[in-house]
């Protein structure tokens, strides 16, 4: 600032000498003008006066970016004019010239700039305006060498013409490239000229008040009013010009304006998105929202301090939001587990900054967020993950995040762990310095930490802990971003152990009871249950058992943990074992023999389990499954565990019973009650299935069998339905024994049936045709007590692809075929009813 300071004065001190130099010889060589005359004092007089009344008509002239300022006024015409008035062979003088350039500085700039300003306006004016009339002198002298001058005539037109326009030109370029160049050191900004379009706009329009000179100085010369009516006029339109050009100007500016605050709010909108969702993410490790906004502060002072680009500054703003997003990767009780992670823990910890750095390389930020969040676990002496990099490899905005992070981390309490006082916290990071955080960035940290405190303190997000603590300085040095026990590791007395307990239940509890009822498939519905469970109760087995409404059994619908196979396969009685008394009495049972539970189980896997709990999963007409835990580890389970344990079985059994119910109807709708075979959906499903499985294997045959129960609807109505239903179930048990175990029974309608037989010949059908009418014609059905009845079976076959290639034709095929079997049993049980046909069967 004093730099700049010293600059400016000494171009204000130099242009305001040489301006008052100046204007003092002017003075001095106006006064030996003589009094009347083109080239004497009486004109002088009237343009001082037309100077000032017409300096009143002065425009602020504005670039279009508002950089830039200056002030024109339609006076300066009349400067010109001065110009060619005395600085003639005769008179020889630019005096006047330049006593009406600093009336004209004064006047159009008094009420507007400071003293400052105002005093270099009137020196550059002065002094721009001596330069060009003696460039105007040495040129019209040029245009104009051998010429006689006459006092009546003036100068021509010819000669006039391109010294003026030059004068007006460098006048112009003289004035405003000084004075733009004094207020951007004065002001401190790097622009020293105004802007191009200015520079031609103001050039062009000078150059028309200089033509309007021109027609005044004709008019002087030759009495012709209308050289004076039209300098007047283009003098007119130049003030209302600038005035049109300006307000345009004003207008584009405006709009400029309210894009910026259209796109900055927009960005504002799109960072508070961003934050919300950093401090969602930061949620799963506890982290509050004043650790986000502390971060940034911390960060973004820091990289004013490293004088880093712009672009820098708004990636270490968005990176103390975003660094560690890669931990939705991260399961929570890894994040939040107290004391110091495992190997495999701390492996699957290490993948949140490539996980992050992979999100956000979609985004395309147009600063290097992204290299923040990938390396901002890079340690200073390459021990870092997950790259390894080493020392200035290590990008700076990253290493600033490393050590802000850090430092607020161990400052703030955590379920886990105590925070640290500032010193502790300081010393740690002191200590470190070298090997996990860059020397140079911890030390001009700790240099300014407490200013960046003061910062915080402002704005009212203080969680940091300002209390007494625990010495740390003698600890050992931890892993920078790990919950090691140098963070704190949680002593039983002090009770951090039951915090960190009840914070893991409430947040397992919470994520089954937002995320238990998000599908009806059972096994998305069992695998969360199971999967939730294990972050708040231990086990090392765990079965969900489900009654089973046909048989009566609790099957075991899902197992997680080990030995999986053995127990999927496990189906118990309701009253028999732990399991089925907990289903039978609706009540939660633990610390029993768990060998109660294991009949059936083999010997070497039962005797491993020590400990069992069971908690019944519940509806409105009693328990409908259980939820079963078995242990190897632990003898028994606490009655915390069992608390536990019902109400995840609580919030459960709702999204069990609605999945077990969907899957129900889904079942009910493709099976035929009755006979528990599909029905019309179901075949068509599994026909369109088995017919792409051989259109794919290309060389695969499939074949349908058509039957039709004969004459049933006489049954029916000699019998009633309720018992022609129970024959046709009979009767379909007795066609499925006869068929392949890889071939599909289906009811298709009515008294009709459709299998379906992959892999199956034209003769392979035909031949199993037989067995299953044989089976069927020879089985005798009771109808009443005491009596039975026979009935025989119509059938159809068509092959694929012989009767052919679609749903449609191959059902119609062997419909078709079917009918026409059906018309010659017919056929032939009426010739065999004729009196001829009885009589040679006599005879016979």
């Amino acid at each position: 600032m004093k730099q700049r300071n010293w600059k400016s004065l000494a171009l204000l001190v130099s242009i305001s000498a040489v301006g008052l130099v100046v204007l003092a010889s002017a003075f001095v060589s106006t006064t030996r003008l003589p009094l009347l005359g083109w080239q004497g004092l009486a004109p002088m007089l009237a343009l001082l006066l037309l100077t000032f009344g017409a300096s009143r008509f002065t425009v602020t002239i504005t670039s279009v970016d508002g950089l830039s300022q200056s002030r024109k006024s339609i006076a300066d015409t009349f400067v010109f004019l001065a110009v060619m008035l005395y600085a003639i062979p005769s008179a020889s003088t630019a005096g006047p010239a330049v006593i009406l350039a600093a009336v004209v500085g004064f006047a159009s700039s008094h009420r507007y700039a400071s003293r400052r300003a105002l005093i270099f306006t009137i020196g550059i004016a002065v002094t721009s305006t001596f330069i060009a009339a003696s460039s105007y002198r040495f040129l019209a002298g040029l245009f104009y060498a051998g010429g006689a001058y006459s006092a009546d005539k003036g100068i021509p037109l010819s000669v006039l013409l391109v010294p003026i326009c030059i004068l007006a030109v460098l006048q112009y370029l003289l004035c405003t490239v000084a004075t733009t160049a004094f207020l951007s050191i004065d002001s401190g900004t790097s622009r020293m000229f105004p802007s191009q379009e200015s520079l031609v706009w103001t050039s062009i329009t000078e150059v028309a008040g200089a033509s309007s000179a021109v027609l005044f100085y004709s008019a002087l010369y030759s009495g012709g009013w209308p050289f004076v009516f039209l300098g007047l006029l283009i003098t007119g339109l130049i003030h209302l010009l600038y005035r049109f050009n300006e307000n345009r100007l004003g207008e584009v500016r405006q709009a400029d304006t309210e894009k910026h605050e259209y796109l900055q709010k927009m960005a504002d909108i799109h960072m508070n998105t961003i934050e919300s969702l950093a401090i969602a993410i930061d949620a799963k490790d506890q982290t509050t929202h004043g650790h986000v906004r502390r971060t940034q502060i911390y960060a973004s002072e820091m990289g004013k301090l490293f004088a880093v680009t712009p672009s820098e500054v708004q990636a270490l703003f968005a990176g103390a939001l975003l660094h560690d997003i890669g931990k939705l990767a991260v399961p929570e009780y890894i994040l939040n587990k107290p004391g110091k992670l495992t190997e495999a823990e701390f492996a699957k910890m290490k993948i949140h900054p490539t996980v992050g750095g992979d999100i956000l390389k979609r985004v395309q930020f147009p600063y290097p967020v992204e290299d923040i969040v990938r390396y901002h676990h890079e340690k200073w002496d390459g021990t870092g993950y997950p790259k390894g990099l080493r020392g200035e490899g290590i990008p700076l905005v990253a290493r600033i995040i490393s050590v802000v992070d850090f430092y607020d981390a161990t400052r703030c309490d955590r379920p886990y762990r105590k925070g640290m006082k500032r010193e502790d916290s300081l010393s740690l990071l002191k200590n470190m310095a070298g090997t996990a955080f860059d020397p140079r960035v911890v030390d001009i940290f700790i240099e300014h930490v407490e200013e960046f405190d003061t910062l915080i303190g402002a704005e009212d997000i203080q969680e940091q802990v300002a209390s007494e603590q625990l010495d740390y300085r003698t600890a050992t040095r931890p892993d920078a971003g790990l919950a090691s026990d140098i963070l704190g590791t949680p002593d039983d007395k002090s009770g951090f152990r039951s915090i960190t307990e009840a914070q893991r239940e409430v947040f397992a509890l919470h994520e089954i009871a937002q995320t238990i009822g998000s599908s009806l498939n059972l096994n998305d519905t069992v695998s969360l249950i199971t999967n939730k469970l294990r972050a708040i109760v231990p086990f090392d087995t765990c079965i969900i058992f489900t009654v089973d409404d046909r048989s009566g059994k609790a099957v075991a619908t899902h197992v997680a943990g080990e030995d999986k196979e053995i127990f999927s396969r496990r189906r118990m009685s309701v009253g028999d074992g732990i399991t089925g008394w907990v289903i039978a009495n609706a009540r939660s049972m633990c610390n029993a023999s768990p060998d109660l539970d294991l009949v059936g189980i083999p010997e070497e896997v039962a005797r491993q389990f020590r400990g069992v709990l069971v908690s019944p999963l519940l509806r409105e007409d009693g328990a409908f499954g259980t939820i079963t835990l078995y242990s190897k580890s632990r003898t028994s389970y606490t009655t915390e565990h069992v608390r536990l344990l019902e109400s995840v079985a609580q919030h459960a059994s709702s999204a069990l019973n609605n999945a077990l119910t969907f899957e129900k109807t889904k079942e009910s709708a493709l099976t035929d009650p009755l006979t528990e075979l599909p029905n019309a959906r179901g075949f068509y499903m599994i026909l369109e299935q088995r017919i792409a499985e051989c259109q794919r294997m290309d060389r695969e045959s499939l074949a349908l069998i058509s039957m039709d129960v004969d004459d049933f609807k006489a049954i029916n109505d000699s019998y009633g339905h309720a018992l022609g239903d129970r024959m046709l179930a009979s009767i379909a048990g007795v066609m499925r024994k006869e068929l392949r175990a890889m071939d599909i029974l289906t009811r298709y309608a009515g008294d009709e049936f459709v299998a379906i037989m992959p892999m199956a010949s034209t003769m392979m059908a035909a031949s199993v045709g037989e067995r299953i009418r044989e089976a069927v014609e020879s089985t005798k059905f009771a109808v009443r007590k005491g009596r039975t009845m026979e009935v025989g079976v119509s059938m159809g076959i068509a092959c694929f692809p012989a009767d052919g290639e679609t749903t449609e034709e191959l059902l119609s095929a062997a419909a078709r075929n079917m009918q026409r079997d059906k018309h010659a049993r017919k056929t032939i049980a009426t010739i065999s009813a004729t009196p001829a046909a009885v009589a040679i069967d006599a005879l016979g």
